[in-house]
């Protein structure tokens, strides 16, 4: 059981961090503002707006597009430096000065890369057949998945996204009056979608996003319009099938342990069927019965749990970064969370009671001397001496 806890505690907490990943690239703790189904309206006009209501640290613009480098896929993302690190909490900010083309690692793409400040990179573009070059002004790092991130300039970016001068496909607002943010909106006219920490998506101006898989079409087909908030819709259905491949995954392996844990106490359970036929003989009834069992084994199931779970996690803290799961380019970052380490607990507790009660309710189907006479049938076990001298 302690076993079948820590292979849980080391795969769950994992499984459970994957479908954030997406919309953990895109927001992170900021509120996001992207394009809505109506006119387009995230371009600098409502950046610069932006800027002056919620101050410049506050504000950041930005242009996505996915890519290579060295072979490896990678998010390049266009920003404006000292905003973008504002946001993200970046520490330490590059002190270095940037040119008309330049280029910022992330601390976590670099280590995979093996890349540093003066080399030059060349960058494929993946929405559109482009290539280009740009020297590493410097490396930078963060807390979060923009660790694993390459910067550069607006100019770059918007030509290997194939996005127009004046527009950006995000801008990230940090704020502690979200209602002011969503009210100066409205009263800009921006038709937009709007997520953040602790508020549902809102849409300004829009219709909500479809599902209408958008994005498989074009990439099948190569032909065909998008949406205007086809990237509010990419989004969306990349946590929707990482989410569903993550929890698929984790319900296998609660299936799997729930095996394990059956076979064990299967076994353990056959040495004590004389001990429940002779309690039985003497007048125990089948409340009484489940009572016992349930006081002898929830205490030690609790314990495996939690033992198991904290060792699982400890063990997968151990590995990193040597055993890393990298999902769009970005490493899955595993925090401890009280809510996963106590569902591991209960799925253990659940798999070990119903199992046990399921064994307990075979045995009190037999009959008393039946159980003892089976279990004082069994012949010892004889030495391999003993079986050649026969």
């Amino acid at each position: 059981m302690l076993l079948c806890a820590a292979l849980l505690g080391a795969t769950w907490p994992i499984l459970a961090a994957l479908p954030g990943i997406p919309s953990q690239i895109l927001a992170g703790d900021a509120y996001v503002i992207t394009q809505g189904s109506g006119p387009l309206s995230i371009n600098t006009s409502l950046a610069e707006n932006l800027t002056r209501q919620f101050a410049a640290g506050n504000v950041s613009p930005e242009v996505l597009s996915l890519g290579t480098l060295r072979g490896e896929p990678v998010l390049i993302r266009a920003v404006k430096p000292d905003a973008f690190f504002a946001v993200e909490g970046a520490e330490p900010g590059p002190s270095v000065t940037l040119g008309d083309r330049w280029a910022l690692v992330g601390e976590g793409l670099a280590g995979r890369l093996r890349l540093s400040a003066g080399e030059n990179v060349t960058l494929v573009g993946s929405v559109l057949p482009r290539i280009a070059f740009a020297p590493i002004a410097g490396v930078y790092r963060t807390a979060t998945p923009a660790n694993d991130e390459l910067l550069v300039d607006y100019g770059l970016g918007r030509f290997l996204a194939g996005l127009g001068s004046m527009s950006f496909h995000s801008i990230r607002v940090k704020t502690l009056d979200p209602d002011a943010l969503l009210a100066f909106l409205r009263g800009f006219g921006a038709s937009a979608h709007v997520s953040g920490p602790g508020m549902p998506q809102v849409d300004i101006a829009s219709s909500p996003p479809t599902d209408e898989r958008v994005a498989n079409l074009i990439l099948r087909t190569g032909i065909g319009g998008s949406a205007n908030d086809y990237l509010t819709t990419a989004v969306g259905e990349a946590s929707a099938s990482v989410r569903v491949v993550a929890y698929g995954i984790a319900a296998l392996l609660a299936l799997l342990t729930a095996f394990g844990i059956h076979a064990v106490q299967r076994r353990a359970f056959a040495d004590r069927l004389p001990v429940v036929g002779v309690l039985r003989a003497v007048g125990a009834g089948n409340r009484w019965m489940r009572r016992r069992f349930l006081a002898e084994s929830l205490p030690l199931a609790v314990a495996a749990g939690v033992i198991g779970a904290a060792l699982g996690f400890l063990g997968e803290a151990r590995l990193q970064p040597n055993a890393r799961l990298l999902v769009f380019g970005h490493e899955v970052l595993v925090t401890f969370d009280p809510v996963t380490f106590a569902l591991i607990v209960l799925a253990i507790v659940a798999m070990s009671t119903l199992s046990g009660l399921g064994l307990l309710q075979a045995a009190l189907r037999e009959r008393p001397s039946g159980s003892i006479r089976e279990a004082s049938a069994v012949e010892p076990p004889q030495s391999l001496e003993a079986v050649l001298r026969g």
